[in-house]
């Protein structure tokens, strides 16, 4: 008896185990939002890390969180770096940026899970309105990560949801 239930957990396993490894390897979440602003109204809250505070779903989130940032706002280099009991520890940098267009980012979360993704916000002029595209992927690890992956677009389209919603409040109350 204790040799077939042996024998269905591992057959069980193993047939989990070939299904994770066709759930995709890598993760894409984009939300976006229409700010009746100009990229040049918008820009200086996406640019600068001490900025992100004002509009940022993960500042709200973790108000006892630890924020460091250093390095000029806008230019690569630029980095924020956290450390709290709910949104744990990690740094986002600038890896580049174009002026009231785009500023695109490396994420690095080292716990409680380590993790690298990149990020990108992008700034479209319509008329007198701002098209505000926010973009983030990454890898996913195999068997978690990729189980995990299932759940991110809901997860982090929510925060970037929320975030776009706070950011078009402070650049409309100009």
């Amino acid at each position: 008896m204790l040799k077939k239930i042996a024998l269905g957990f591992i057959l069980f396993l193993s047939l989990f185990l070939v299904v994770v490894a066709f759930l995709p390897s890598n993760y894409h979440v984009e939300r976006s939002i229409s700010i009746e602003a100009s990229p040049s109204e918008i820009y200086p809250y996406i640019q600068d890390f001490k900025a992100w505070e004002t509009w940022s779903p993960w500042a709200e989130a973790d108000p006892n969180q630890t924020v460091t940032v250093s390095g000029e706002p806008g230019k690569p280099g630029h980095v924020q770096a956290w450390d709290g009991p709910v949104n744990g520890k990690g740094s986002m940098t600038i890896d580049s940026a174009s002026p009231n267009a785009f500023v695109a980012m490396n994420l690095e979360f080292t716990d409680p899970q380590p993790m690298k993704a990149t990020s990108k916000i992008e700034l479209e002029a319509k008329g007198s309105q701002t098209t505000v595209i926010w973009h983030n992927e990454g890898e996913l690890d195999y068997p978690v990560g990729r189980i995990f992956g299932l759940f991110l677009d809901s997860m982090i389209g929510q925060d970037f949801e929320k975030g776009l919603l706070k950011l078009k409040t402070l650049s409309e109350k100009k």
